[in-house]
């Protein structure tokens, strides 16, 4: 070895096993919960350590890529918001984004979620999104109860859009909403200021019914008109 070289380092040796798997998922064209090979597999195919690949497989699970559970080989996940919710939460909480930003982020993602949403959705999906608007209506005076359900309202329009990304995506927006909505609804301090938050998602549930993607857009335009006002109001700037 020339003397300016160095060993590869361990950090490297795991990125590129991580790669080679990520690429024989591909190569192999595997499909959520496939199997991969042992772990003997690619310690002979990669000349890696098993401890290399076993921090490689722990990487992957980490970024929701493959599933492990004990006393069963690894298998191709499916991808959902998890991971990139907690990177979000983690941005706020450090102050790399702000509330705005994630909200106006959010805005965009649910304004065309609701318009496909009417467009697409089935009769389960809407009897889902209507049966949590009568359980917002139920628990609007239980703050922790209605961010749940406000969160499982939106997540509902988005599987209803029947666009898989845009359900990650807003899913992915859940715990960030689940930091601010405590905080915003403590600012409507009378009953009417909170079941106008029911009335706005009640509205948006109509529109949905009705299979109207124009009036499902404004619905929920006006929706984050009024909680965008309510962060401001809160002191988000």
């Amino acid at each position: 070895m020339p003397p300016s070289a160095k060993p590869e380092q361990p950090e490297t040796l795991v990125q590129s096993t991580k790669l080679a798997i990520i690429e024989h998922i591909r190569g192999h064209n595997l499909k959520v919960g496939d199997k991969l090979p042992s772990e003997a597999s690619f310690v002979e195919q990669l000349e890696v350590s098993r401890t290399v690949v076993r921090e490689a497989y722990k990487s992957l699970v980490a970024l929701g890529i493959i599933d492990m559970s004990a006393g069963r080989r690894a298998e191709v996940s499916g991808f959902d918001g998890s991971v990139i919710g907690l990177t979000l939460t983690h941005a706020l909480r450090t102050d790399q984004l702000n509330v705005h930003q994630v909200w106006d982020a959010r805005r965009s993602i649910e304004l065309r979620s609701v318009e496909l949403a009417a467009m697409h959705r089935n009769d389960q999906q809407l009897a889902t999104i209507q049966q949590l608007c009568r359980d917002m209506r139920e628990h609007f005076l239980d703050e922790a109860a209605i961010t749940e359900y406000d969160i499982q309202f939106h997540n509902a329009i988005a599987e209803a859009s029947r666009n898989p990304l845009l359900g990650v995506l807003v899913l992915s927006l859940s715990s960030a909403i689940r930091e601010t909505n405590p905080i915003v609804w403590r600012y409507r301090r009378t009953e009417a200021e909170q079941m106008e938050i029911v009335e706005l998602h009640e509205r948006i549930a109509e529109a949905i019914s009705a299979r109207d993607p124009d009036a499902a857009r404004e619905a929920m335009e006006a929706h984050f008109g009024v909680a965008i006002a309510g962060l401001a109001k809160a002191g988000f700037s």
